[in-house]
């Protein structure tokens, strides 16, 4: 039999307690304030879904990282790894809705995958998208919500907006000849930053390029810079083919935008973007702090075609999703990390028992004005009642004792100054106001 203390939270999950909870939520109201006021609407989504979903276009090694299960019904499910198609599946079935649609949400996730810094096996994302819209102002929009996120959140100075786009990279490296080993060298310049460049050309000549094709897609790759100083230098790279000159037109009309929002030198491009899921169609981007010691704060881009693969109409999409757990990182290096304190309004507290009931009457009048107030459960003396006060970082004392209320009134204490004040009882309605 297993023993109740042999029983451990398991590795990769976390628990917030009631202060934790409190920054949290300020966190996740940030991210809800950014959405608002670009006219995102609010969704809720399930946390189950059929195993084939992600199967479609999500890639092998998202799926493998997948918690699948066979439910009691003998349908193979999977506790959602990341929502993007889910939100593909909701559009295709409500065909009604009208376009462009832009949908938010805060959502829970979960991926069976090696725990390190900043990464976990249970997670949340607040995910932005637009679907039905396929200009680059949607691109553009996309950014700009990013980067008034990290505003929000006091770090636009210590993160940045690294943009790529995946179709005119893969026209670049078609020119070389590479183009069998495509899929595959794409997930490796994906890992391109957790590697030496040493190891980076290794896999490369494994994946089957010539040790001339490896150096080409690392010098390729190791483009990067502010738009300004970068894109003379890509277009003399960019290869004379309508889809490519057109990724290429699109980023310039991008850089335009990306000015016209203000956001521009919060961007660079950098051509080893790729973002390794397999729908991505067009535009990418990751957010990185500048200081380059955390994973990705998250990423985004264009992904065109994942509806139209689920069944559903032509609809084009592009969206991002920032996860909590680099951003509280992140925000903690920074100093920007919300308190953390518990904070109560009002604690009432009964000198006997004879005046209980009329502390719970005076708790309610205060509760109804929206404050927060608690009273004593434990039957506890005075000086427990107070130091109970002090741990729950109680702002303002009601005494409530016999000879007090003879006289019609309360004690009112200021817990940070300890000064004291005798308070009519009919003047506690709106007195903490």
């Amino acid at each position: 039999m297993v023993k109740d203390q042999d029983i451990q939270k398991l590795k990769g999950f976390r628990e917030f307690l009631p202060g934790e909870m409190k920054a949290r939520r300020k966190l996740f109201e940030s991210m809800r304030k950014v959405a608002e006021k670009f006219g995102f609407r609010e969704i809720g989504t399930p946390s189950l879904e059929p195993k084939e979903l992600f199967m479609i276009k999500s890639g092998d090694e998202l799926v493998q990282q997948t918690y699948s299960f066979k439910d009691k019904g003998g349908r193979q499910v999977t506790l959602i790894p990341e929502e993007t198609p889910t939100r593909a599946r909701m559009v295709k079935e409500n065909k009604d809705v009208s376009k462009p649609i832009k949908w938010f949400s805060e959502s829970k996730f979960w991926r069976y995958e090696s725990t390190q810094k900043g990464r976990l096996r249970e997670f949340y994302q607040f995910n932005y998208d637009i679907f039905g819209e396929k200009s680059v102002e949607a691109d553009a929009e996309i950014i700009a919500v990013a980067v008034e996120m990290l505003k929000e959140l006091g770090l636009e100075k210590a993160a940045e907006i690294r943009i790529n786009d995946r179709e005119m990279l893969e026209g670049i490296l078609s020119t070389y000849g590479i183009e069998q080993s495509m899929v595959e060298v794409l997930n490796i310049i994906d890992d391109k930053e957790k590697m030496s460049q040493k190891e980076f050309i290794e896999e490369l000549v494994d994946a089957g390029l010539s040790d001339e094709e490896s150096e080409v897609v690392d010098k390729v790759t190791e483009l990067s810079g502010n738009f300004e100083d970068v894109m003379p230098e890509l277009e003399q790279l960019v290869p004379d083919s309508e889809e490519s000159i057109e990724a290429f037109e699109r980023l310039s009309e991008l850089k335009e935008l990306l000015d016209g929002y203000d956001v521009l030198e919060n961007c660079i491009i950098d051509l080893s973007i790729i973002r390794g899921l397999a729908y991505y169609t067009g535009m990418v981007f990751e957010i990185f702090d500048k200081e380059g010691d955390l994973r990705a704060l998250c990423g985004g881009g264009r992904y065109d075609d994942l509806i139209e693969t689920l069944g559903g109409e032509e609809t084009p999409a592009v969206g991002f999703a920032p996860g909590d757990a680099v951003i509280e990182l992140l925000m903690k290096r920074e100093g920007l990390w919300p308190e953390e304190e518990i904070e109560t309004d009002v604690y009432v507290l009964n000198v006997s028992e004879s005046v209980k009931k009329k502390s719970m009457e005076i708790a309610r009048l205060l509760r109804d004005q929206d404050l927060i107030v608690e009273v004593d459960l434990s039957g506890r003396n005075f000086g427990n009642q107070m130091k109970y006060a002090n741990r729950i970082n109680t702002q303002k004392l009601v005494i409530v004792g016999e000879r007090d209320l003879k006289k019609g009134e309360v004690t009112v204490k200021d817990m940070a100054s300890g000064e004291e004040e005798q308070v009519d009882l009919k003047s506690l309605e709106g007195y903490f106001q």
